[in-house]
Formats: structure tokens, C-alpha cells, sequence
């Protein structure tokens, strides 16, 4: 670490959580690898960049922990689809190509510059104070970063944030942008509409035999019957057996010992609190803040009321309240929060007490210290527990008993019969299909489809407690006949026919429309009915239809009264007139501009230094200054695929 922080140290308790400083422009997070996926011994540079590299290591570490993050989601013949080592490698380029740009500009980073933004990462810091070389050393190292590596980071974010300050000093908001993104926000209107919807339409039409039979006949190759099986099988129902089973007051004993952690009753803390907001400050508004707070907590020691300096100085959702926090337990607040919370006495004020909320003066206002309930609290509680544990190890152990008799003996109905299980039988059903007196019996159904006609299956837990399974009819998937399409066949006819009619309407109200006719006289002509919608923004939804934002134009152009231009989306038609528009204050508008300036220019310079990277990534592009080796970058992603 940097000499002044090397010499501090702190005894205090360890850092598990690490906030890396992320250097990214996509959604891959780079410089934290995860788990345990193997690491590829290659040592040459996978990319040049100008005067800079990618090294083999910078890329697998990008790629494995990204792989690792995606775990479950990515299989790999999507990686190899979608190709993400080409995306994670653009990221990475990118990323260099910022600090390249950097360093021609004439920006630099001081060792002094990084120690600070170090500093500032609470997680090195304890109480005000660095946690100590071998601490820091350690958590890096915990995320496989070396304090060369991180360092080396943290100037580079400090380096991007001085590229995009240099270049996006001079991005502005005018009065006039300003004033049309106000517009924009609050200028409403209220429409008149009706809506032509063909799914609403399906009950208007119907469907002859002869009209069903034609388009059976046309679309033959859509309709199949799937494979469809029967099983019989011998339940073991959970339920039955509970009321079959005994508990001792010594098995519901053993039971609470070996739970007891869990029937504890934690300590909790009742609270209020001041805050002091400090985030997205600079240093000179945080010094100012503190002094502020000082002199609150002067206030609050030397006896005024706590509740009512909360009302006058606290900016936390709570002022209104007093502070009050209600109770809580370990873990529901920050680290730092919780640590003096749980400390103080009851009536007890701290000191000054920062979080990455802000500072907080906290008083304690009462205190549950933890406790063990007993077992003759929770004996009856309990009981039912002990109960249905008994009863599904009965269920297993007279399931797994029935499965090995019947290895020599295939008379399911015998063996059930003997063992006490119920026989049941399933409908000649799909493996989609759902057996409602099993509840969820996902695994039976799997099997029963994998099973031979005649094959006995072994013990399987369903929902509702066990069953051994025989299969005892199998009907093979084939074309279906237009009997047993029909119901499909008449659905699908009647959809089309309401497309079609809707398709009617819709051609009928925008003729109405084109030729001069109103609003209502359209809807009156196709049976629709005129709806009045809220107060409408820009980008408005209205719920029989949705998305609206292709109307802006019109909403807030139109004469009112005067229909728009109809339009039509999946399947839905939008005929609409303007009944109203709220027109805006100019004195309001004039008041807000310089809050929707503030509001829009972190946007506006984003997007500008954006456009700019990707300029200077063009250019060193033409000028052969990016080369990448596709066949390094390949070998390490099969690698780690």
C-alpha cells in the first residue's frame, strides 16, 4: 500500500465483503473472479491497444468471472452462439481505450490521488482508521487480486473520471432543451377512445362443422395427438399415516434439543435516530454537515427532547416520527449502525455515528435481551412436526418395502394390499398433464414416461406422501383426427374469424374518419363503446390497449374534439379524439428549468463522452492500433467453457 497507509493499522474485526472499484461499459463486472473454475496457464497478450496490453490473465479473469456469475443461465452451446468472449473482450478494449485517450490528453493519476479514493472506501476503514496492511493485503487476495493489480484499478477509474470530466465539461442544457423536456413531463391531455380488440371479438362469431372440417383439411399438419400413458400405482398417503403414528414426549424433546438454536429469541433494540445526509457530497459540504451534527448532539445530551431535534434536523424518512426506528434485530441495520445501537444502554446517545447513509445520532429507547423458549412452550408446537416426520419415514420405509416385494411378486394390487397402500390409477393423461390427488408429483410423471409397458417403477415421493408406480398402457403420439382436434380446430376458426372482423371494423371506422365523421358516430357504427382516459403525459399506457407514445404528436396537436388517425397494435385497434389538454404555467416552467436542466445533463454527458470513446475506438481501429488475438482469446474461453 502507499507509505502513510502502510503506517496505520487496527485490530479491529475482519472485512468479508469487498467493494471493488468497477471499471466497466457493459453489463460484464471485470477485476472480481468467483469460484473455482480453472484458471488457463497462457502468458502471451490476448490484445494491444496503443501502448497498452490485455493480458491473458486480465482477460480470464474478466471471462471466468463472468461465466461464474452466469452459472446455471449459460450453457455451452449458447457461449459458443452468442460468442460472449467477443463482448467481454469489446469491454475490456473499451476500457483501455479510455485510459490511452487519457494519457494523450495529458491526464494523470498521483499515488496521492489513489491513496484517497482508497481511503474513502469504508470497507478499509474501521472507526476513521485504515485497517492495516496485512488486513488489506488479505481481502484483496480473498477476491484473487494482488495490491498491485487493485491499485492499478483504482487509478484507472480515477483516470476515466478525468477523461469524462475533461470531455464533457463544456456539455450543456439550453433553456430551450430544458423548457421541451418540462413540456414533455407535465403537459397532459385526455383522450376519448375506443378500442376494436379481436380477442374481444371470438364470442361474436361463430363456426359452422362445414367451415371447421375446411380448415382441419388445410392445416392437417398442426394438430397432433401427444403420446399419452396410464399408470396404476400404490399410494402411500402422508395424511392417513400421520394418524397412524405416535409421538413420545421423548422424541419431541429429543426434537426441540436438536433445534434449539432455532426457537431462541433474538436481542432487539428499540431506536431513534437523527441523519445527516451525505451522499454524493464533496469533503468541504461533509465537514459542514458534521459541524451541524455536533452541535444537534450537544442539544440532544444536554437534554432536549430527542423526538422533536429528529422533526427539526432529520432527513431520514422517519423525521416526522420522532427518529422512531421501532425495534430491530442484529443484521436488519448497517454494520456500523448496528454496532453502537446494540452497545448503548436504554435512554443512551451516541456519539456521531457515519454510515454510507450519512451520520446518524441514535438514542436507545428500550431493549429485548435474547432468551430461549422453553420446551413446554413449544411441546404442542412441536408435536405436529415430529408427527409428519414419523409419518414420511413410514411412508418411505412401507414404499421401499412394497418395491423390493414386488420384484418377485408383480401383483401390484397383492403387494399394496398387503403392506396397507391404497391402489389408485391414473387417466390415459400427457406428462404435462397434473394428477390433483398426488399434488405435485413432477418426478412420478418424469418416470412414467421412461418406463416400458408392464415395468414395475421403485419408490417415489410425491407431495402428498409415496408411490410405486406400474405402467399399463401406452398410446403413441400421432396425427390427430379432426374428432379429436376439434376443440383446437373450432378455437382456432373462431380467432381467425375475429381477426378478420376486426380487421372489419377497424377499416370501417377509419373510412368514417377519413370522410369527415366523428368519434361517436364511428363507435356507434361498429357496437363500440367511447372510454374517457385519466389525465395523459407523453409515453402514456392505456390498459385495454397499452403503449400509446406514437400519439404524442397528435395528443397534443390536435383541435379538441377532432379524431386522430387510428392505429392498430397486435391485433387491437385505437381510435381516439383529444377531449382535453391541461395546459402548463409558464411561471412553473420558468421555476423548474433549472432543476430539469440538473435532471438531464448527467444523461446529456453520458451519452456525449459515450459517442466520444467510441469515436477514438474507430480511430485507433483504422490506424491498426487495437489487434486482437482471436485465437488466444478462443483457446482461453473453450478453456474455461
Amino acid at each position: 500500500m502507499l507509505d502513510f497507509m502502510r503506517r496505520q493499522r487496527s485490530a479491529l474485526k475482519w472485512v468479508w465483503v469487498i467493494l471493488i472499484f468497477i471499471f466497466s461499459v457493459t453489463l460484464v463486472t471485470l477485476y472480481i473472479p468467483f469460484g473455482d473454475l480453472p484458471n488457463v496457464s497462457i502468458t502471451n497478450d490476448v490484445a494491444s491497444i496503443g501502448h497498452d496490453s490485455i493480458s491473458s490473465h486480465e482477460f480470464q479473469s474478466a471471462y471466468r468471472n463472468y461465466i461464474d456469475r452466469m452459472r446455471g443461465q449459460l450453457n455451452p452451446e449458447m457461449l459458443r452462439a452468442f460468442r460472449f468472449e467477443r463482448q467481454i473482450m469489446d469491454a475490456l478494449v473499451t476500457r483501455h481505450v479510455m485510459t490511452e485517450e487519457a494519457k494523450r490528453l495529458g491526464l494523470n493519476v498521483s499515488s496521492a490521488e489513489i491513496a484517497q479514493k482508497i481511503l474513502e472506501n469504508p470497507v478499509f476503514r474501521e472507526n476513521g482508521t485504515f485497517i492495516g496492511q496485512s488486513r488489506y493485503q488479505a481481502v484483496l487476495a480473498q477476491n484473487n487480486l494482488t495490491i498491485d493489480e487493485f491499485e492499478s484499478n483504482v487509478g484507472n477509474e480515477i483516470l476515466t473520471e478525468k477523461l469524462r470530466s475533461f470531455i464533457t465539461a463544456a456539455v450543456h442544457v439550453s433553456n430551450q432543451e430544458a423548457e421541451e423536456e418540462y413540456k414533455r413531463r407535465n403537459e397532459k391531455g385526455k383522450l376519448d377512445y375506443f378500442v376494436i380488440d379481436a380477442s374481444k371479438l371470438e364470442d361474436k362469431v361463430s363456426a359452422s362443422d362445414q367451415e371447421q372440417r375446411q380448415y382441419y383439411e388445410k392445416n392437417k399438419a398442426k394438430y397432433t395427438v401427444n403420446e399419452k400413458r396410464k399408470a396404476k400405482y400404490a399410494f402411500l398417503e402422508s395424511l392417513k399415516l400421520r394418524s397412524q403414528v405416535t409421538v413420545s414426549d421423548d422424541e419431541l424433546r429429543q426434537y426441540y434439543e436438536q433445534h434449539r438454536s432455532e426457537y431462541t429469541v433474538p436481542e432487539r433494540v428499540k431506536a431513534q435516530h437523527i441523519l445527516f445526509k451525505t451522499q454524493e457530497k464533496t469533503p468541504e459540504e461533509i465537514e459542514k454537515i458534521k459541524d451541524k451534527a455536533r452541535q444537534v448532539l450537544e442539544r440532544a445530551k444536554k437534554g432536549e427532547d430527542f423526538g422533536s431535534l429528529a422533526k427539526q434536523f432529520s432527513e431520514d424518512s422517519t423525521a416526522g416520527a420522532g427518529g422512531d426506528l421501532g425495534d430491530f434485530g442484529r443484521g436488519q441495520m448497517v454494520p456500523e449502525f448496528e454496532r453502537v445501537a446494540f452497545s448503548l444502554g436504554v435512554g443512551a446517545i451516541s456519539d456521531l455515528v457515519q454510515t454510507q447513509f450519512g451520520i446518524h445520532i441514535i438514542k436507545v429507547t428500550g431493549k429485548q435481551d435474547a432468551r430461549e423458549r422453553p420446551f413446554e412452550e413449544l411441546k404442542e408446537a412441536i408435536r405436529p412436526i415430529v408427527e409428519t416426520r414419523k409419518a414420511e419415514q413410514k411412508g418411505s420405509d412401507l414404499a421401499q418395502q412394497i418395491a423390493v416385494e414386488l420384484v418377485n411378486n408383480k401383483s401390484l394390487d397383492a403387494v399394496a394390499a398387503k403392506f396397507g397402500a391404497q391402489v389408485k390409477e391414473t387417466p390415459l393423461m400427457e406428462q404435462s398433464e397434473s394428477i390433483a390427488e398426488l399434488g405435485n408429483a413432477t418426478e412420478f410423471q418424469r418416470r412414467m414416461f421412461m418406463m416400458n409397458k408392464g415395468e414395475i417403477g421403485t419408490a417415489i415421493q410425491v407431495d402428498r406422501g409415496y408411490v410405486v408406480p406400474q405402467l399399463i398402457d401406452i398410446a403413441p403420439s400421432h396425427p390427430a383426427s379432426f374428432e379429436e382436434a376439434q376443440t383446437r380446430v373450432l378455437a382456432d376458426v373462431k380467432t381467425e374469424k375475429a381477426k378478420q372482423l376486426a380487421a372489419d371494423k377497424a377499416k370501417q371506422v377509419q373510412d368514417l374518419l377519413k370522410g369527415g365523421k366523428d368519434l361517436a358516430t364511428a363507435a356507434k357504427a361498429v357496437g363500440a363503446e367511447i372510454k374517457t382516459s385519466d389525465m395523459l403525459t407523453r409515453g402514456a399506457s392505456l390498459p385495454e390497449f397499452g403503449s400509446i407514445a406514437e400519439l404524442d404528436k397528435e395528443m397534443f396537436s390536435l383541435p379538441i374534439g377532432k379524431a386522430g388517425t387510428p392505429i392498430t397494435i397486435a391485433g387491437k385497434t385505437l381510435a381516439f379524439a383529444v377531449k382535453e389538454r391541461q395546459q402548463i404555467n409558464p411561471e412553473e416552467t420558468k421555476k423548474s428549468l433549472d432543476m430539469v436542466r440538473n435532471e438531464m445533463l448527467p444523461g446529456r454527458r453520458e451519452q456525449y463522452f459515450s459517442a466520444y470513446i467510441q469515436e477514438v475506438k474507430k480511430r485507433m481501429e483504422a490506424g491498426k492500433q487495437i489487434k486482437i488475438n482471436e485465437s488466444i482469446m478462443s483457446q482461453i474461453a473453450q478453456s474455461i467453457s
